[in-house]
């Protein structure tokens, strides 16, 4: 037999819905699109590539005895790298409700990031996002908030 609700029930089921669309709260899935997205970032390291694809500028110079031989940029240390895709001193990560932050503290990250006309040193993009990061990301969050509309 049909259940049948009433105006104010109505309301607040609507409201509901108006809420988890328009104040999402998706911990979990800022939590994973986190773990994506430094997965992500961390591969571009060994990739040398941009998160957009993009390829970084190579080393202009081999590097000195008793560095890294490899001869991709911006993995001498690995402490760059390090302190974007894990937990350590320089690391930066946070995870809310609403998104999540993920950073580094390395005070030459900057440089690598943006470059430097005055050290000529070319832009390295290693922070940002994929599309394939965004769109997970945007899978994720709706899936979240399609689970909270069916929990009302």
């Amino acid at each position: 037999m049909p259940e049948t609700i009433t105006e104010a029930q109505l309301g607040d089921f609507l409201q509901g819905i108006a809420d988890a669309v328009t104040k999402p709260d998706v911990p979990d899935a800022m939590q994973a699109a986190l773990g994506v997205t430094k997965g992500d970032l961390v591969a571009g390291f060994q990739t040398s590539t941009a998160p957009d694809g993009s390829p970084w500028a190579p080393l202009k110079t081999q590097r000195p005895p008793g560095h890294n031989p490899d001869p991709k940029p911006l993995i001498d240390t690995g402490r760059l790298q390090d302190s974007v895709g894990y937990q350590g001193s320089d690391h930066i990560e946070g995870v809310s409700g609403e998104g999540f932050t993920l950073g580094t503290s390395v005070f030459y990250a900057g440089v690598h990031q943006e470059g430097s006309k005055k050290k000529n040193i070319p832009a390295r993009k290693f922070m940002g996002f994929s599309e394939e990061v965004l769109d997970t990301t945007a899978d994720l969050t709706a899936d979240s908030i399609v689970n909270q509309i069916n929990k009302l």
